[in-house]
């Protein structure tokens, strides 16, 4: 396997003019917005650490304002020896205790902070009338896969059996969510919770990441249709899913021995359609956008709980693409899906 660094040195399919494949499937108002403030940025080099510098405001020409909320403060969570994770806790006006959301960010399992969806957990907070606490769990390719879904869900355990004292919430109505990889997190992390016994209202995941990429030389191999369709998506395409894939895979060891645990280790966690058991889980949220490589998995994941009895909110936003949530300044596709989601987790604290 390369190392982590020879995964940088190359381009991708970010920045890049929209693709004329996708001009018919994208909501002109996008379109706009994608021309005016990205499509003229020439392509470079990947640098990690520039890209996680810019990460977290790299849709900010699309984000509209946010509301206040009572307070925010950061704080810590231990999960294991030595390890603080960094936490960002959100508080309404109203008198506690509250119901909790636990958020994970987005970012591929390499990128995002405390900032990448500041702006939607404070929608939550003010909105669904909950606290909501953001995660910071530990990067690859410096923390081997999925060191970031074990920190999530050791934070989940620690706020389960410690929040009521530490944070002034009711650990018996705790909602999960978030958006891509930060989305897979929260429905990994609904099974565990499942078996550990830890009680969930809800799991609100949009766009997520479901399928094992690695599996695939090219989109056409996919057995997914929106991989194909969208396979020149602005935002997020076949060329970047392949390089975070990478990266991501890049974190497990050269020494063949240590990688063959490391794997065992991951498990079905490569791709949530092998989880070995869909009962019993909460009911869960998944919004699909129409222009994602990574619509129709979601929706097969989707499906896949339905048929085992888990109760499930489905929705295809149209003519967006896979981050367009961090646009609802410009779209209303963005708007509904954060009023939406915010709707969907009060009803459930009820």
């Amino acid at each position: 396997m390369p190392s982590a660094t020879a995964q940088l040195n190359g381009h991708h399919e970010a920045l890049n003019p929209i693709h004329p494949d996708m001009l018919d499937r994208l909501d002109p108002v996008f379109i706009d917005l994608y021309n005016q403030h990205v499509a003229n940025t020439p392509n470079k080099p990947i640098d990690l650490a520039f890209l996680r510098s810019k990460y977290s405001v790299l849709y900010s020409y699309g984000t509209g304002p946010a509301p206040e909320v009572a307070r925010i403060y950061d704080s810590t969570i231990p999960v294991g020896d030595d390890v603080l994770l960094e936490i960002r806790v959100y508080e309404p006006f109203t008198e506690g205790p509250w119901p909790v959301h636990v958020d994970f960010h987005g970012g591929g399992w390499g990128l995002g902070d405390l900032d990448t969806e500041a702006h939607i957990c404070k929608h939550i907070c003010h909105k669904a009338n909950v606290a909501v606490i953001d995660v910071a769990y530990r990067l690859v390719p410096e923390h081997v896969f999925p060191t970031g879904i074990e920190d999530s869900f050791a934070a989940l355990k620690y706020i389960f059996q410690h929040g009521a004292e530490k944070f002034n919430i009711k650990a018996d109505s705790i909602s999960l969510g978030g958006v891509s990889a930060g989305a897979n997190i929260a429905l990994v992390c609904a099974h565990w919770a499942r078996d550990d016994n830890i009680p969930l209202r809800l799991i609100a995941a949009g766009t997520p990441t479901i399928d094992d990429l690695s599996a695939y030389a090219s989109a056409s191999d996919s057995p997914f249709k929106s991989m194909q369709e969208n396979e020149f998506a602005p935002t997020l395409n076949w060329a970047r899913l392949a390089w975070f894939d990478k990266l991501k895979w890049s974190s497990l060891s050269s020494d063949p021995a240590i990688e063959r645990k490391q794997r065992e280790r991951i498990g079905w966690v490569k791709d949530l359609l092998e989880a070995p058991n869909f009962k019993d889980l909460a009911k869960t949220v998944i919004y699909t956008a129409g222009a994602d490589p990574l619509r129709d998995e979601g929706e097969a994941y989707a499906m896949k709980l339905v048929e085992n009895g888990v109760e499930v909110v489905l929705k295809r936003f149209p003519g967006v693409p896979h981050p367009f949530m961090h646009m609802d300044g410009a779209l209303w596709q963005a708007s509904q899906f954060i009023d939406m989601t915010c709707r969907e987790i009060r009803l459930a604290h009820e």
